[in-house]
């Protein structure tokens, strides 16, 4: 596992620059429906030009989450609980991703 901590921080710089359009998008497109019903929100999600950016802030969000979560539970835990809270976030983070796109699913392709 040589230089796994050099790979680590360019996967989490990676990862954050990545996420700053994505948040600006995501802002934007957020205070463009202020006080709009939930049906122009929905219709506006599920157009694939608005479900795919959605789709790479929550799944890039989630990642650059687990990297920052390792890095706390590598730095701080100790002892058996160490490996119990890194399963944990893995599993954390690949359910929030899931989830995630399995709703954007249902929202753009269900109605």
């Amino acid at each position: 596992m040589a230089h796994k901590g050099t790979s680590t921080f360019i996967m989490q710089r990676a990862t954050a620059a990545l996420l700053i359009p994505l948040a600006i998008w995501f802002l934007v497109g957020l205070v463009s429906h202020l006080g709009a019903d939930i049906a122009s929100a929905r219709a506006w999600l599920a157009a694939p030009v608005n479900a795919i950016p959605f789709a790479l802030f929550i799944a890039i969000g989630a990642w650059h989450m687990r990297i920052g979560m390792a890095e706390i539970i590598a730095d701080y835990i100790h002892g058996g609980l160490k490996g119990v809270l890194s399963i944990l976030n893995w599993l954390a983070a690949l359910s929030l991703i899931a989830g995630a796109l399995w709703s954007l699913y249902n929202i753009a392709f269900t109605g």
